[in-house]
């Protein structure tokens, strides 16, 4: 069968009466936009369900989200940890954006990143702040979530052995952002030398925390003083037991990053 070809005056006419058949579609419903504390609140995981006059769900929209909707009469209910928000009488327009404000909810969201920057997703698990310590919420670090105002503990899976807020304020109109970073130790040396030459088989270290007497580690005579340190700063107090030059020495202001690599050379001449 030999295929039919069509006049061009043909295929622009049928073009033309397509976007006019899109048009009249899209002319024939209206947009939602929910608008919850603007940025602060945009991407939140609490969906609204928009309900229709026949009391059926006509569709669903996420905080700083659109949904298209046929012209109409709406009630939007949005669970929120501990409460809903409810706004009745919300009117749809063909053509049109009905944008929702909601401000008097809370925004709670745990930013836990490795030493890479990236979120790895621990388990977050919210509480009352009082005994037994209900729960309240459980869900993924990164995530936003809505809360009515309240006073909350906070817990995340992070190693080692998790780490926890308490009594975190979730005021409304109000984005508590709590964050934890990995911690990688700091590599410190403190080489210990007389007259230039190492002395670290009779000296003895003992790492306090800066500006106190609080020990941290201590490394007894040997080859090399080595340590694993949190970051932070710390000072050196150096024992020389071979009975030339000074009997100690305090090496002061060793500050210590993240992941650092620190030599400290302290003289005992």
């Amino acid at each position: 069968m030999r295929p039919i070809r069509l006049p061009a005056t043909t295929i622009a006419l049928l073009a033309a009466v397509s976007i006019v058949v899109a048009i009249a579609g899209a002319a024939q419903t209206g947009n939602l936009k929910l608008d919850v504390l603007g940025e602060e609140g945009a991407g939140a995981k609490n969906p609204a369900h928009l309900i229709a006059a026949n009391g059926k769900e006509a569709g669903q929209v996420t905080p700083g989200s659109s949904v298209a909707l046929p012209p109409g009469e709406y009630k939007l209910v949005m669970p929120i940890i501990g409460g809903q928000i409810v706004k009745d009488g919300v009117q749809i327009e063909a053509g049109r954006t009905h944008t929702v404000l909601i401000n008097n909810v809370a925004v709670l969201q745990v930013s836990a990143k490795d030493k890479t920057g990236v979120d790895p997703g621990f388990g977050v698990t919210v509480t009352t702040t009082d005994l037994p310590h209900a729960k309240v919420a459980s869900f993924i670090s990164g995530d936003k979530y809505l809360f009515a105002p309240s006073e909350v503990d906070v817990h995340v899976d992070a190693p080692p052995q998790g780490y926890d807020w308490h009594a975190v304020a979730l005021a409304p109109g109000r984005h508590a952002l709590l964050t934890l970073s990995e911690v990688v130790k700091a590599d410190l040396v403190v080489q210990t030398v007389m007259s230039k030459i190492p002395f670290d088989n009779s000296t003895r270290v003992v790492i306090l925390r800066a500006g106190t007497q609080t020990k941290v580690a201590e490394s007894d005579p040997g080859s090399e003083h080595r340590f694993k340190l949190d970051p932070g700063d710390y000072d050196a107090y150096v024992e020389n037991r071979s009975g030339k030059g000074k009997p100690y020495v305090t090496s002061a202001g060793i500050h210590l990053d993240s992941g650092a690599k620190v030599e400290r050379t302290v003289p005992l001449d």
